[in-house]
C-alpha cells in the first residue's frame, strides 16, 4: 500500500522537513499491506483448525498417536507464526522528490539524500511477474518498493517516473 502525501512548506515528514519547490513535488510512504483478517476470515479460520483436529482424533482412537501430535504441533506452529507476524512492525519505505533532490528512507536502510540530476531511475521488468525499481547515483544502486505487491509497484513507476521527468524540467536552465 502506497499514500502520496502533500505537505505545506515546513511541515515535517518521515522525520526530514518537505518544502515544494514546484508543483510537481512529490512525497510517498510505501508501507507492506497486513489488512487483519475480517471477521468472517477469523470464523473460517476457527472451522478449518478445528475440522482439521476432529480428522486428527480419528487416528487416535485407533492408538496411532502420531496424526493427533503432528496435527496439534501443527497448528500451534501457524497459530504461533501468525501471532508473531503481527506484532512485528510491517516493512516501510519514504520517498521525495522536491527542491532538485532525491531523499529515500527506509526502516532497514540508512536514509539517502542524493541531488536528482544526477540520479536515475530504473525499472526492471525483464521478468513480468517480477518488477523491480531501482535509484541509481554514480556507483550506487538502491532497490526502491520492495514491500509493494506487483501491482502497486507498475502504479509507483509511472508516477515516479512522470516526477522525475516533470522535477528535471522545473530545474533545467532556461534558455533564450
Amino acid at each position: 500500500m502506497y499514500a502520496i502525501h502533500s505537505c505545506p512548506a515546513g511541515q515535517p515528514d518521515a522525520g526530514h522537513p518537505a518544502r515544494s519547490a514546484h508543483p510537481g513535488g512529490l512525497i510517498l510512504h510505501l508501507q507492506e499491506n497486513r489488512s487483519h483478517l475480517s471477521q468472517d476470515a477469523r470464523v473460517t479460520f476457527t472451522v478449518l483448525i478445528a475440522v482439521f483436529m476432529a480428522m486428527a482424533i480419528v487416528p487416535a482412537l485407533r492408538g496411532e498417536w502420531l496424526v493427533p501430535v503432528f496435527a496439534i504441533g501443527t497448528m500451534a506452529l501457524l497459530v504461533g507464526v501468525l501471532d508473531w507476524h503481527r506484532r512485528t512492525r510491517p516493512a516501510a519505505e519514504w520517498l521525495a522528490l522536491d527542491q532538485g533532490r532525491l531523499l529515500w528512507r527506509s526502516l532497514s536502510h540508512e536514509t539517502i539524500e542524493w541531488p536528482l540530476a544526477a540520479t536515475r531511475f530504473v525499472i526492471d521488468d525483464a521478468v513480468p511477474a517480477r518488477l523491480r525499481l531501482f535509484l541509481e547515483h554514480r556507483a550506487r544502486r538502491i532497490e526502491i518498493a520492495t514491500c509493494l505487491g506487483l501491482e502497486e509497484r507498475r502504479a509507483i513507476a509511472d508516477l515516479i517516473t512522470r516526477e522525475f521527468a516533470a522535477a528535471r524540467q522545473c530545474s533545467a536552465p532556461l534558455s533564450h
